[in-house]
């Protein structure tokens, strides 16, 4: 999944340099320079969790993270692996180049980014994937850090698993929203010093905390 919503910026690239304007394609090289630079970490912010399961299948992530009590909530990975979420939520906005993230296309320095020169059809085509990526981002963290499609009651339906995942998914998404008129947008440097300087680091000393903690037997991370 990760790798797959990673091939976007081909796309964008290639878009920024097929169109043939210096806007576009200085949006296309900042693009591949942001998602290169926050991919590492963005990888890094899932290893805790899969440390702590032991298992790649979502399915039974979902299913290590129920709870028959009336603190469905109590079992979530995201108590678990607080500097994880933080740093999977922040990549997650990088790597769907949101505000304040949303350097490749900063209507101020390059007008429109790399769609500058797209209208119509060609311009939906770029602002649907943009929203399917926040989508598929926003279905990957509910799944992996807040229970996937399990509530506080009937879950044991598969209309009732549907829209509380649903539910889950439209927290993120209004958090997306929310965001973008919250926060001004970050320097071209400040961006690429925040993902190299501060969450790299972070993201490192997580994995490292996570693996030790699982080899020594803490009770903090065990499912």
């Amino acid at each position: 999944i990760f790798a797959i919503t990673s091939l976007g910026v081909y796309g964008i690239v290639m878009a920024g340099w097929s169109s043939g304007s210096k806007y576009s394609l200085l949006g296309g090289l900042r693009s591949s320079a942001q998602m290169i630079s926050y991919e590492i970490s963005y990888t890094l912010s899932i290893v805790g969790v899969l440390l702590i399961a032991n298992t790649l299948s979502m399915r039974e992530l979902v299913h290590l993270q129920g709870s028959d009590s009336l603190f469905f909530f109590k079992n979530w990975f995201v108590w678990k692996q607080p500097l994880g979420f933080l740093l999977y939520l922040t990549c997650a906005i990088s790597e769907t180049n949101r505000a304040p993230f949303d350097l490749p296309e900063a209507e101020s320095e390059l007008v429109g980014g790399y769609h500058t020169e797209y209208s119509s059809m060609r311009f939906s085509m770029f602002f649907i994937g943009e929203y399917a990526n926040m989508l598929a981002v926003s279905c990957v963290g509910v799944t992996l850090f807040f229970g996937g499609w399990q509530g506080p009651f009937l879950d044991g339906f598969a209309f009732m698993s549907l829209i509380w995942f649903i539910l889950k998914v439209i927290v993120f998404m209004f958090f997306y929203i929310w965001l973008r008129a919250t926060f001004p947008r970050f320097r071209y440097d400040q961006l690429m010093a925040f993902g190299w300087k501060v969450l790299f680091p972070l993201a490192i000393f997580n994995t490292m905390l996570t693996g030790l903690g699982v080899v020594l037997g803490w009770s903090w991370f065990t499912p």
